[in-house]
């Protein structure tokens, strides 16, 4: 049975391994998402760490419905050149150059989201918490994209339980799944 790591980023199970017993579907650890064949189902991850960042893109291609389960929101900056170049054209950025610091880092990020994430909402939804001292860093090009496919859905309510085909937040939905996408150790 898998356990699963708890931190500020996670939900916080009192007991997971006991909460995910009830689920009959698969679990599967976010480094081996890039091997699964998720076509045709319903899939819940259960925050994100770099792998299921980049790899929500492909999971959206190939799912059903995708859930992404995520109370604190990460920074994320694009993988690739292209996407940097144009960020790097800010006026902050340009001005400060030489300060690639972890708040250069934090703006290029924000930038991103601007950028990327035209509704409002969603952007307050995605928009980290910049006063924070140990910031986590995701690359991925595709996922501010991802999460605005009809198939995929940010959901930022605690999860309270898990069914057997579903998991189940604070205000009542029950969101079907037949994967489980979770970050932690087997």
């Amino acid at each position: 049975m898998a356990t699963f790591k708890q931190d500020a980023s996670h939900h916080a199970f009192r007991n997971a391994a006991q909460d995910f017993q009830a689920f009959q579907g698969a679990l599967v650890q976010s480094t081996a998402m890039k091997d699964f064949d998720f076509s045709g189902k319903n899939v819940a991850i259960l925050s994100i760490d770099q792998d299921s960042a980049s790899l929500l893109a492909a999971v959206c291609d190939q799912a059903a419905q995708v859930a992404v389960f995520q109370i604190h929101p990460h920074f994320v900056l694009p993988k690739t050149e292209r996407f940097m170049q144009k960020l790097i054209q800010h006026p902050l950025v340009i001005k400060n150059r030489r300060l690639f610091n972890n708040r250069i880092k934090s703006l290029l990020a924000l930038r991103f989201l601007e950028d990327q994430v035209k509704d409002t909402w969603l952007k307050h939804l995605l928009m980290p918490n910049t006063a924070i001292q140990h910031k986590v860093f995701l690359k991925s090009d595709h996922y501010y994209a991802s999460l605005q496919r009809a198939n995929c859905t940010l959901v930022t309510w605690p999860i309270v339980k898990v069914h057997s085909h579903g998991i189940q937040a604070i205000n009542g939905h029950i969101y079907p799944c037949d994967v489980i996408v979770y970050h932690g150790e087997a």
